[in-house]
């Protein structure tokens, strides 16, 4: 608010035309203003203000707090590239546990595949088994029939003795056969198992390795959290200087020793006295007579 504006007010005011509410607000609004740009004139002139003795103790105060910041700042930065490299690693082990055991599970599905077979052969090798003593066991009760009925000899009991012979020679053959299977699946199966330990144990040792990475991986974010955390105090304790600066320079921005520091930031310090002068007029306008503190 300018101060024509202010006059413009007050004679309004004796008209009865009174916005208490809406000066209060607009001097509040400023205010928060003020000190965000106390601050902010604070953080661009400290650098300029070694030689002020009223405020040598923000001075070397944000010289130190400046130079942990900055320390602390080299380690979040230094700690982010080792957290990068240590999810690159870790997803690289992750990719290389499938890529590691890669051709043993071809091999064990090449052997299961084998193995399916085999079983297949198996099975059908019990089925003509199982036809084949059915028959027999058909024609054995057949001939023991005629024998205890007494019927003499006949072409078709010889055929039929003939063919009991085949039948279990034929049996003893498919048993011979089915032995032989059940032992190729056996080892098979053993084969299956031998590469089933071998692809858990190389995918749990590149686990192992990842979950170490991973572990890494905590402990790095943990650390950043915990430095962030300092950064962030830092920041409010500077802040709070900064503004202490900016507020003494605004107060006493005419006085010979502040000319360079005023130089520096003319444009903003003129605003900013502007502001309070607008900030004191919204007050009275408000009814609050009391102006803002000078420093």
């Amino acid at each position: 608010m300018t101060r024509f504006r202010y006059f413009a007010w007050r004679i309004a005011k004796t008209f009865g035309i009174s916005m208490t509410q809406r000066h209060a607000s607009h001097a509040a609004a400023e205010l928060h203003l003020l000190r965000e740009a106390n601050e902010i004139l604070g953080r661009m002139s400290w650098k300029d203000t070694k030689e002020l003795k009223e405020l040598s103790v923000e001075y070397w105060n944000l010289r130190k707090l400046t130079k942990q910041y900055d320390d602390l700042s080299v380690k979040v930065s230094s700690a982010n590239v080792d957290l990068q490299r240590s999810h690159e690693q870790r997803s690289g082990l992750l990719e290389m546990v499938v890529d590691s055991t890669k051709d043993l599970v071809v091999e064990r599905e090449s052997l299961i595949d084998k193995s399916e077979r085999l079983g297949a052969e198996r099975e059908a090798i019990l089925g003509e088994a199982r036809s084949v003593k059915r028959r027999h066991d058909g024609i054995k009760a057949k001939l023991e029939v005629l024998a205890g009925e007494g019927a003499p000899r006949t072409p078709d009991v010889d055929e039929s003795k003939a063919e009991l012979l085949k039948l279990k020679k034929r049996f003893k053959s498919l048993r011979e056969r089915r032995d032989t299977l059940v032992v190729k699946i056996g080892n098979l199966d053993t084969e299956v198992e031998e590469i089933d330990g071998r692809i858990k144990k190389t995918r749990a040792d590149m686990r192992n390795e990842a979950f170490e990475s991973y572990q890494s991986i905590g402990k790095a974010n943990r650390g950043i959290s915990h430095t962030r955390a300092e950064l962030g105090i830092l920041e409010t304790e500077m802040s709070a200087l900064f503004a202490e600066i900016g507020r003494y320079i605004l107060a006493n921005h005419s006085h010979p020793s502040l000319d360079m520091v005023v130089r520096n930031n003319r444009s903003l310090v003129n605003q900013m006295a502007a502001l309070r002068i607008s900030i004191n007029l919204n007050n009275q306008l408000s009814g609050r007579e009391t102006p803002i503190p000078q420093a």
